[in-house]
């Protein structure tokens, strides 16, 4: 605790099991948040418990359809991502709600070393997502040219295609 009794900015996931829904404990729970935070011993754990775990966003229904890999990759938990390719998950899983995948997540932040694990183990760079973009779109959104250009190399031709509205990668990274 804070001086003062208050609770400091640390605290903030310490809250009681009352101040969370079944599903926010579920997730706690989940492979999904020990790859969001990098726990990436715990995970094995958990993985070794429950191997399929890797294919679930933690919540009952698989509601956002994000898997382990999702969170890993986003964050750019390279250890965590390496144990999950290892442990079968499927590198080209999209999200419920907009159809993005790892690499995407990935891409978007700029986690270069990510971007060429999730492409050695078999992504697709060129899955689009519902707005009609691919994982090059996210990486330019994101400004990362140096991420472009991996994505470049191991798909030919990626940072020109068109999503929904016309833009290119390299549109984007323009702007």
């Amino acid at each position: 605790m804070g001086r003062g009794g208050h609770g400091s900015h640390d605290d903030v996931d310490a809250g009681t099991p009352y101040d969370q829904s079944l599903e926010e404990m579920d997730f706690t729970r989940s492979a999904c948040n020990l790859a969001s935070k990098g726990r990436v011993q715990d995970l094995r754990d958990i993985i070794a418990r429950r191997p399929s775990c890797v294919h679930s966003d933690g919540t009952a229904e698989n509601a956002s359809g994000y898997t382990p890999l999702h969170y890993a990759a986003r964050a750019g938990h390279v250890e965590c991502v390496r144990l999950l390719i290892a442990s079968a998950c499927n590198v080209n899983a999209t999200t419920r709600a907009g159809g993005s995948t790892a690499l995407h997540r990935a891409a978007f932040t700029g986690h270069i070393e990510v971007v060429s694990l999730l492409l050695d183990a078999g992504a697709d760079a060129s899955i689009r997502n519902t707005d009609g973009q691919t994982a090059a779109h996210d990486a330019a959104r994101g400004g990362h040219g140096d991420v472009l250009a991996v994505l470049e190399r191991a798909h030919a031709g990626l940072s020109t295609l068109e999503d929904n509205r016309g833009r290119t990668a390299k549109d984007m990274l323009s702007l």
